[in-house]
Parts: structure tokens; C-alpha cells; sequence
């Protein structure tokens, strides 16, 4: 039997940008993301009742970033400092509702030097953001590379009690945790230092997906992925690109939870198909009879009639 999970849903993305009024308004106007608050440090945005989804926050190091998990509860953030320890991992104790808008935290580096803060508690707002346009359900998952994907998988299960839910062979692995969505973190092998490649917003409908794709083109961002369907997870998404830095938001759709018992993560191929199972193309063979035929009959169909 599987032992209990320790970490409840992924909490917030923290960036580190140059502009922070720049970011802001992009993810404003782009990422339909509601500014909860402003700071002089920095700016919170959210999609939900949470006090933030997003963290902005000027740094000398464009680019850098931090991701925030809720822990199941205050016994589960003890143990994860008891495995931190037992690893002689160093972890810095926070949580200033003043000032982060979340209890009791603690905060430390994985192997790949990727910061990480598990939380017990966020502050949330009196009333939902008003959503036009999108409606919005959850901040879903991050996804970021590192040099060796099972040692960084070992970690995350060692530590935080992820689970893997499908590999793509070993170069990508997908992480739930106790809300069981299919992922709430990604890890991608890619050579050199860890970078975040995406976060993700899930969003109601492929109409909701649609929407927040036409209107990031008619406010000129970039598409870095058009409208695809993973086979991993079967959701359907977009990926919108940052301006600034190299990385994109996705707003996906028909991402699926996962019941942990009897559950086994799959290993499937590292493919465009497997990326997109839009992508896949029928079998050569089966379409070239066919071809001829085209022909033979347009010359055999009648020609149309004209009207007397």
C-alpha cells in the first residue's frame, strides 16, 4: 500500500523578472490573471480565490524562479523537514502572511538547485476575481528541466511523497500529488542548468482554451505551441510565450485525476505523436490506393446540368 501523500496541490509559481509593471501587465492583459496585490517588492496575480497563483518579484537574475506546494497539513510539513534533515538538505523556516501571504513554510533547493517552498496555509480573498472572458479553475502544474530525470524523480517521491503518474522512456516524468491530478510538476531532462519551461492554468472548456489563445493573438503574443493534445495526460492546451524570458503559460483543458490504487505510470515513447496525438498520420500504404481512384471518377461523374 502506498504510503499517505505529504503535499495537497501545487500553491504558486514565483518569477523572477526584470519589469515587474512589464510582467504585470503582460500577464494582466495575456494571462487574464487578476493583480490580487502590489507591492513595492513585487506583484500577486491570481485566477481564483487563492491570494496568488503567480508571484512577481524584481531579480537581478531574470529568469529564476520558485515553486510553492501546499502541504496536506502541519504534521506532513514536519515530515518533510524530517527528510530534508535526514538528507543533510539545508531549509530555510518562513511563511510572513505580512508579507509572502502564506502560513508556515518552509523553504530549500533540490539537487538541480531548483528553490521549492512547501506551505501549510494561503491567505484567500473575501470575493473570487471577476472572469470575463476564460473561466478558470485551478493552477495545475509547473514543468522545469534537469540534468537527470530519475534521480530527480527519487528525490521528489523520497521527500515530498510525489507519485509518477507516466514517463516519456526516461527523459520526462510527470508527478501527482494528493489532488490527484495527472501532474502537479514535470521534470525534462535538458543539459545545463535548470530552467522553468512552463506553468499551467486549467481552464473549464476547449471554448475557455480557445478563447485565451485568440485573445493572447489579438494582444500580439506569441504562440510558442498551438492547440495540441497530449497523450500523456489527454489534456488540450496552448502554450502562450513570455516576452521576455524563455518560457510559456498553458491554458489545457480535460486533464484527468488519477486514483492511486492499482494505479501504474506508464513509459511511452518520446515522440511528436506522444506530444501531440493530433500529430499522427495514416499509414502511407492505406492512403496511396486511394489516390488513382480520384481520377477515373471525376471523369466519370456526370457534368452538371444547366439551367434552361
Amino acid at each position: 500500500m502506498s504510503e499517505a501523500h505529504l503535499v495537497k496541490r501545487i500553491g504558486y509559481v514565483g518569477i523572477g523578472v526584470a519589469d515587474v509593471d512589464r510582467a504585470t501587465d503582460f500577464y494582466e492583459r495575456v494571462g487574464q490573471l487578476s493583480l490580487s496585490e502590489r507591492t513595492p517588492e513585487g506583484a500577486f496575480l491570481t485566477g481564483g480565490v487563492e491570494h496568488h497563483w503567480l508571484r512577481l518579484y524584481k531579480s537581478q537574475a531574470p529568469g529564476d524562479f520558485r515553486v510553492g506546494y501546499e502541504a496536506v497539513d502541519a504534521a506532513a510539513l514536519e515530515e518533510i523537514a524530517a527528510r530534508l534533515d535526514a538528507r543533510g538538505i539545508a531549509y530555510e523556516e518562513g511563511g510572513d502572511l505580512s508579507v509572502d501571504r502564506i502560513d508556515r513554510s518552509i523553504r530549500f533547493r533540490n539537487p538541480d538547485g531548483v528553490e521549492l517552498e512547501i506551505f501549510t496555509q494561503m491567505m484567500e480573498l473575501p470575493t473570487p476575481p471577476r472572469q470575463t472572458t476564460v473561466k478558470m479553475l485551478k493552477l495545475l502544474h509547473a514543468v522545469w528541466s534537469t540534468q537527470d530525470v530519475v534521480a530527480g524523480y527519487q528525490f521528489h517521491a523520497d521527500v515530498l511523497g510525489f507519485r509518477d503518474s507516466d514517463w516519456l522512456e526516461r527523459r520526462v516524468v510527470f508527478l501527482r500529488c494528493a489532488d490527484g491530478y495527472h501532474h502537479s510538476a514535470g521534470l525534462a531532462a535538458t543539459p545545463g542548468p535548470a530552467a522553468l519551461q512552463h506553468f499551467c492554468i486549467l481552464v473549464d472548456t476547449i471554448d475557455d482554451v480557445m478563447r485565451a489563445r485568440n485573445n493572447a493573438l489579438d494582444q500580439g503574443a506569441e504562440l510558442l505551441q498551438d492547440l495540441l493534445r497530449h497523450a500523456a495526460s489527454g489534456s488540450i492546451g496552448v502554450y502562450v510565450k513570455d516576452p521576455d524570458l524563455n518560457f510559456s503559460v498553458e491554458f489545457c483543458t480535460s486533464h484527468p485525476q488519477i486514483e492511486d490504487e492499482g494505479y501504474r505510470a506508464r513509459i511511452l515513447p518520446k515522440s511528436a505523436v506522444t506530444s501531440d496525438l493530433w500529430q499522427e498520420k495514416p499509414p502511407a500504404a492505406a492512403m496511396a490506393p486511394s489516390l488513382p481512384l480520384l481520377a477515373p471518377a471525376l471523369e466519370a461523374a456526370p457534368a452538371p446540368r444547366k439551367r434552361a
